[in-house]
């Protein structure tokens, strides 16, 4: 593990240990700093703001969890630990998802969502050839998947994850294979 990456998950630990106990927007890079014993200027050095770091801490817990299995035959796996995170998190990220000035989070993972898809799409690929003229039809799919996915997800986390994480991951394989 890099120094960079390091520094940034002490910064990351810093804020979720507020949040749990402080309303996001009352948390200052100051109350942030403080836990860390580094400087204010530190933060900045890693990022912009702390709705840059709340992305960053997504990105990089999901990240770690599913890179090394975003495979097409893996993807019902990939799809159980992002919920499984999301159910684990629930308390922060329910926070993040409910606070209204945080619309850039909620694009932010529209994208992440849109971007293991097509990965994982493009895994499908390399094995499986499509004309041309269906090449607009797989970016309609995975566009429709990302977006109904992310707020699948999203008013999931909202409702404090209820199903659990293994009912409600049964349910979109369910709805993704449309089994009734």
């Amino acid at each position: 593990m890099n120094q960079q990456n390091t520094t940034k998950e002490i910064i990351s630990c810093s804020f979720k240990n507020l949040a749990n106990g402080k309303v996001i927007d009352k948390i200052s890079i100051t109350d942030i700093m403080d836990q860390t014993d580094y400087r204010r200027q530190t933060f900045y050095d890693h990022f912009d703001d702390k709705y840059d770091l709340i992305t960053w801490i997504f990105s990089y817990d999901v990240t770690d969890l599913i890179q090394s299995i975003m495979k097409w035959d893996k993807w019902e796996e990939v799809l159980f630990h992002l919920i499984n995170y999301l159910e684990e998190n629930k308390t922060y990220y329910k926070k993040i998802v409910s606070n209204i000035k945080l619309d850039s989070f909620k694009d932010y993972f529209i994208y992440y969502i849109k971007q293991g898809i097509q990965t994982i799409t493009d895994d499908y690929l390399q094995t499986h050839s499509i004309s041309d003229s269906h090449s607009t039809l797989v970016k309609t799919k995975i566009d429709f998947c990302a977006y109904g996915l992310s707020e699948m997800l999203y008013h999931w986390v909202l409702e404090d994850c209820e199903p659990n994480s293994a009912v409600y991951h049964e349910l979109l394989i369910k709805v993704i294979y449309f089994r009734i």
